[in-house]
């Protein structure tokens, strides 16, 4: 029996063609009869071929073409408008212009995205808990104690006890139907105030995980240094970036396509390598009648 794909969320898109590829995908595998045609004159479109050459980058959705496909789309408000926004990301050239529309579209997946998690003491007390929820999300597998012992290679105790901490955060449950353990929520946020020893304790032992994966074969693993001088205005604005990067990795790899993937885990350290510069005084060289002075 084939399995139907799920509904694209445009949400989980950096490039309004694909979502359009997938779409067609989507509507495709549900109804023989539907074609790029079909939805091309549903639209409006003299060319029967206009979507299907647009989803391959031969042509470009207009702002006088995008209400019509986003009346086809049926997207809510906020996901129309991040549509909006990619078709405009996607077409930019300016940088500024493309910064501009992908910082719509941060703020609009940033409204739509991430539950807090409560008691963030049980949820990170075990480094492998995020992971594991991780792979609760993912739709297509069966999710059972010794799925998550064999994938982890961890003990099936072990994945108990960390299958009961995500459940007491009202964050998975046990599927009776299926006899497998699901997410209930897709994406989490994690409270990052200060002094959270929780946190601090989690970073600790992913820093110690970070240092063992060194001698690893480099497919697994990658190891980068950027040095730079920064004051602290531009330190706080660097943290910023670096918010926006992982929210941007987020977006562009949302864990669709499974055959061949495995877990991985980024971490980023940003840490002050010196003491505050303070500038010299220019050193005085003598002039050489000094120095024959100096030196009779």
């Amino acid at each position: 029996m084939t399995t139907l794909s799920g509904k694209p969320q445009i949400m989980d898109f950096v490039d309004y063609r694909q979502f359009l590829q997938a779409w067609y995908r989507y509507n495709k595998e549900r109804s023989s009869t539907f074609s790029f045609g079909t939805w091309t004159l549903q639209c409006g479109f003299k060319s029967r071929s206009f979507l299907q050459q647009v989803s391959i980058g031969k042509r470009n959705l207009g702002a006088d073409s995008v209400p019509a496909v986003l009346q086809s789309l049926k997207l809510s408000q906020v996901d129309a408008e991040y549509f909006e926004n990619l078709v405009e990301y996607t077409h930019a050239t300016n940088i500024k212009v493309k910064e501009f529309h992908f910082q719509q579209m941060l703020r609009l997946s940033k409204n739509q995205r991430g539950k807090k998690v409560g008691d963030v003491f049980n949820f990170l007390r075990n480094p492998k808990t995020p992971r594991v929820h991780l792979l609760l999300t993912l739709k297509s597998l069966v999710c059972t104690v010794s799925y998550i012992a064999s994938t982890f290679q961890i003990t099936q105790k072990e994945s108990v006890e960390i299958l009961e901490s995500i459940e007491a955060c009202g964050l998975c449950y046990f599927d009776e139907e299926s006899q497998s353990w699901k997410a209930t929520d897709q994406h989490l946020e994690i409270p990052t105030e200060l002094g959270s020893v929780a946190l601090l304790g989690f970073h600790n032992r992913s820093l110690i995980e970070a240092q063992d994966a060194i001698s690893w074969p480099v497919n697994n693993r990658h190891f980068g240094t950027l040095l730079m001088t920064l004051d602290d205005g531009e330190y706080q604005r660097a943290k910023r970036d670096v918010e926006e990067f992982f929210d941007l990795l987020s977006v562009r790899y949302p864990s669709k396509n499974l055959e061949g993937a495995r877990i991985f885990q980024m971490n980023i350290n940003l840490i002050a390598t010196s003491d505050v510069l303070k500038e010299n005084p220019p050193v005085q060289i003598p002039s050489e009648s000094k120095l024959a002075e100096a030196n009779p």
